[in-house]
């Protein structure tokens, strides 16, 4: 009999599949979910109770839904209580079927099209309750294929309450999750979602656990902190340490400063951070040591003087706990925040937000509700940072800058030593020159840390410490990261031809690091509506605000300017009144004579800063092109209460075209960018509506998981998806195509390459991460596709929760490695076309790019590919996913690797023909 146990058995009537989620709807429902991520060890007293389990090899169960054009297959077999959650899309073929290897039965799970598969089990009872749960999954995934599990609404609004993606390789694997559930307002069921591709499941496992087992297991995972002050870093002599983070809205260097004021010391006894923000800022603690079992009452406080209003905001994994007023005067005071420590939470901090011009020093987090005097964690503090320089404000240094870091030690400890290391992003390690300290409170310095040849690109990390004669620790650990780059083709000058584009807010941090990484354009959704949306311009009829200064802030630092024309301001719309929540802005305009109005204003306005507009946002999607509004079902949230025009399309379709002549009269050098697509239901609408003669760039979107870089991989699923109803109907492509905005899946950058700085368990795949974004866009140019926009670097907040749709970097708004593997791939094909792939061997797919100075192979190897060794031929140079050179015959690994040469392309072409020794073809 197959194992597969539950409580009670069987779906209500009524159930129906699963929805899409657009992304912010979704970001909001994974940060809100109250998750564990960490690993507990085994040791609980009692007994878990079993909620679901489940062999896979004793799938018996037949599923069979195959309609006659052949466009939808789904057939196979699935384990008793299971059920397929996919036919109801149109286009899709899946199978299940069951395979025994070496001795072990489990469910193979092939998924050929259809942009992601689904099935499911109900959980009846479980929303009735909160609890504590352990899921187990053994599984692997032959070619990589990407997947998620989570627990589900059985009904609309089939909202999320626990999701995870697990990283799931070519070998078997155990992967566990524990996360926390509240009650939920209907019942659930366990869902499992299979991007295209392979995935073979063999057994599955959810138990429930209590409290006191929860308690016992954190207790033993993370002892009481021995220090007094909770708080890693608390003085601030070379600036904010490291996790700490400006709020994403704020521009640091212009709208505000942050930097040391080495003549003013704080109550610590050394320099205070100053912070001058007229308009306002947020400043956001690194994690501090709160134990995720803790649960009691703590205390967070912060010297502050100056003139400013604000507050202290305890926060944690992103949900508020407390939060207390200050006002700064000209003398130094102490203010506090108290707080209850929330328990399973990984990560708390506090969030100065204030207004004015103001010092802060000396901070202590301690347990109780009383302020006591400050107190370091430590004899001593270390702190780093980088010398200005170009990109510092970014954490980059480009290779023609000294390999230097700043270090600042305070505290008083004769004959003490610096310590020091620093691991490379390979994970290879090397101590630092010790740094004698002499007498004295305050020791500053340089030092260097170049020291490993062949291997100078990518990302670094420098820990230090300070150590007495004995060897005993005298500070805690400090880190700072930063990343080596070669300088980009197109630093400090404009790129219109250039392929890379980003989301970012018009921040200077930002912009430089997107300049950095290679990135030339930026397209102005969610990062960038608030500058240029017509909600936001014109919030009332004929009165007009205009956000100049962050616009030109872009093109200060030679980024170009994808601007949108999207949104409307609510009397211009059904809504009626003043647009206030994110979608209340993406009712459709009802008079076109205002529509054309605003784009008539704007494009006039910013001609020659802004000369490519995009015609709204996913206009596809319910909640972004809105014809009207339910007023009369008060008790339905919002989402259930909008209503999409039954002619959509032709609505889109008059819209664009009602903006493609507009703005083509006002400003004639404009293009414009229409369809904004992803289904290809979509596109074919568009096309009956004769939408391609008022655009001069046909626009789609990419979010891509499971396989990447090989012919017919996810984005070229997406793209035959969005784009192939041309090629249907015309025969070809009859415009230019730009992805305006997408990602790559499966990539979580919120830890970073910290190590010190998170005080939970950190692990984070970041050469993986880094590997599938040049993979995605190396397809994208392989297609045809002229430039593509990542969303998005503004995509971050808070450790402690998942922020699925970031690009390029850490929670902290900090660049990830992934960014430092953009700028290689960026500064290789930068200036070349896409000529053609070959496969040098079995699973060995070489994308070969020309330009008028180089070509370029990226060669990117499949999962389980045959034995390759790079060639050795002269005038050739292989480089790793950093630009780090690699010998002529050194075997090809797992990541993406480039060949480039200063003759022509066949030159590559001839070399990867030749067959190495040990390739099978």
């Amino acid at each position: 009999m197959p194992r597969c146990t539950i409580r009670r058995q069987g779906w209500p009537s009524g159930g129906q599949p699963d929805a899409t989620f657009d992304k912010h709807v979704r970001t909001a429902l994974l940060a809100a979910c109250l998750c564990l991520t960490v690993l507990f060890r085994s040791g609980a007293s009692a007994a878990p109770v079993t909620i679901l389990e489940t062999d896979f090899g004793d799938a018996t169960v037949e599923v069979r839904n195959v309609d006659p054009g052949g466009q939808k297959s789904i057939t196979g077999v699935v384990p008793p209580g299971w059920r397929d959650d996919t036919g109801w899309k149109k286009e899709v073929h899946v199978e299940y079927r069951v395979l025994t290897e070496g001795g072990r039965r489990f469910l193979r799970i092939t998924h050929l099209k259809g942009g992601g598969a689904q099935f499911a089990h109900p959980l009846p009872g479980l929303e009735k309750e909160e609890g504590f749960y352990r899921l187990t999954l053994t599984a692997r995934s032959p070619k990589g294929t990407g997947g998620s599990v989570g627990i589900r609404f059985i009904s609309v609004p089939y909202t999320m309450c626990w999701s995870s993606r697990p990283e799931i390789g070519p070998e078997w694997q155990e992967h566990s999750f524990e996360f926390r559930l509240g009650k939920q307002p209907q019942p659930v069921g366990f869902w499992i979602w299979i991007d295209e591709g392979t995935l073979d499941l063999q057994h599955l496992r959810l138990v429930k656990l209590s409290r006191e087992e929860i308690l016992a297991e954190l207790r033993e995972r993370y002892p009481a902190p021995a220090a007094k002050n909770r708080a890693h870093a608390t003085r601030f002599p070379l600036g904010l340490p490291a996790g700490w983070l400006i709020g994403r809205d704020y521009s640091d260097g212009d709208e505000v400063t942050v930097v040391p004021d080495r003549e003013l010391p704080g109550p610590s006894g050394f320099p205070a951070l100053r912070i001058a923000a007229e308009k306002g800022i947020e400043i956001t603690t690194a994690p501090f040591l709160v134990p995720p079992w803790s649960g009691k009452e703590h205390t967070a406080s912060l010297a502050v003087r100056g003139r400013a209003q604000g507050k202290l905001v305890a926060i944690a994994d992103g949900r508020t706990l407390a939060e207390a007023p200050f006002t700064a005067t000209d003398e130094w005071q102490r203010d506090r925040v108290s707080f209850t420590a929330a328990l399973f939470a990984k990560a708390h901090v506090v969030r100065i937000e204030a207004t004015g011009t103001f010092w802060v020093d000396a901070l202590q987090v301690e347990e109780g509700r009383e302020t006591t005097a400050y107190t370091p964690p430590a004899p001593c503090e270390v702190s780093l940072a980088l010398p200005p320089s170009d990109a510092s404000p970014a954490l980059v240094q480009f290779e023609d800058e000294p390999a230097v870091v700043l270090y600042c030690v305070t505290g008083e400890a004769p004959g003490a030593v610096l310590k020091a290391r620093v691991i490379n992003v390979y994970g290879v390690e090397s101590p630092l020159p010790d740094v004698r300290l002499r007498q004295g409170k305050l020791h500053q310095g340089r030092m260097r840390y170049a020291i490993f040849p062949g291997r100078s690109y990518g990302t670094h990390r420098i820990e230090a410490w300070v150590e007495d004669a004995t060897g005993r620790r005298l500070s805690p650990e400090t880190e700072l990261v930063v990343h080596r780059l070669r300088r980009p083709r197109y630093w400090g000058k404009d790129a219109p031809n250039s392929p890379f584009g980003i989301h970012t807010n018009a921040t200077t941090r930002h912009i430089l690091m997107a300049k950095a990484v290679g990135c030339n354009w930026v397209r102005l959704h969610d990062a960038g509506t608030q500058y240029i949306g017509w909600a936001h311009l014109e919030p009332e009829k004929g009165k007009w605000q205009f956000f100049d200064e962050p616009i030109h802030r872009y093109r200060k630092h030679r980024l170009m300017i994808l601007g949108l024309l999207s949104t409307a301001p609510g009397w211009a719309t059904d809504w009626g009144q003043p647009t206030k929540s994110y979608f209340e802005r993406y009712f459709q305009p009802k008079k076109m004579e205002d529509w054309a109005n605003a784009v008539r204003v704007i494009t006039r306005r910013y001609q020659g800063v802004i000369d490519h507009w995009e015609i709204w946002n996913e206009p596809w999607g319910t909640l972004f092109w809105i014809g009207s509004y339910d007023r009369e079902k008060t008790d339905k949230p919002f989402r259930e209460r909008v209503i999409r025009s039954k002619t959509a399309a032709k609505d889109y379709a008059i819209l664009q075209k009602t903006a493609y002549e507009t703005a083509r009269a006002e400003a004639p050098g404009a293009r414009i960018l229409g369809f904004n697509t992803m289904p290809g239901q979509w596109t074919r609408e568009l096309l009956e509506h004769g939408a391609v003669e008022s655009c001069d760039i046909i626009s789609y979107h990419d979010y891509s998981g499971g396989i990447l870089g090989k012919p017919q991989d996810a984005p070229a699923k997406r793209y035959e998806e969005a784009i192939g109803p041309f090629v249907e109907k015309l025969g070809r492509v009859p415009r230019p195509v730009w992805m305006s905005e997408g990602n790559v899946l499966d990539c979580p950058l919120e830890n970073g390459f910290y190590r010190w700085t998170l005080p939970y368990d950190a692990p984070s795949r970041v050469i993986s991460a880094a590997d599938r974004l040049a993979r995605y866009l190396i397809s994208q140019r392989a297609l045809g596709v002229e430039k593509s926009f990542l969303y998005t670097i503004h995509g971050h907040g808070a450790f402690g929760v998942r922020y699925p749709w970031t690009a390029l970097v850490s929670a902290d708004g900090a660049l990830h490695p992934q960014g430092a593997a953009h700028s290689t791939l960026a500064w290789l094909i930068e200036d070349t076309r896409f000529v053609k792939c070959l496969s040098p061997c079995e699973g060995v797919f070489a994308y070969l790019f020309s330009g008028r100075s180089r070509a370029v192979a990226a060669l990117s190897p499949d999962v389980g590919h045959a034995p390759y060794t790079l060639p050795e031929a002269p005038g050739i140079t292989c480089l790793d996913l950093f630009g780090n050179p690699l010998s002529g015959g050194t075997p090809l690994g797992t990541e993406v690797v480039y060949l480039t040469t200063a003759r022509e392309f066949e030159a590559l072409e001839a070399a990867l023909k030749q067959k190495p020794a040990g390739a099978r073809r």
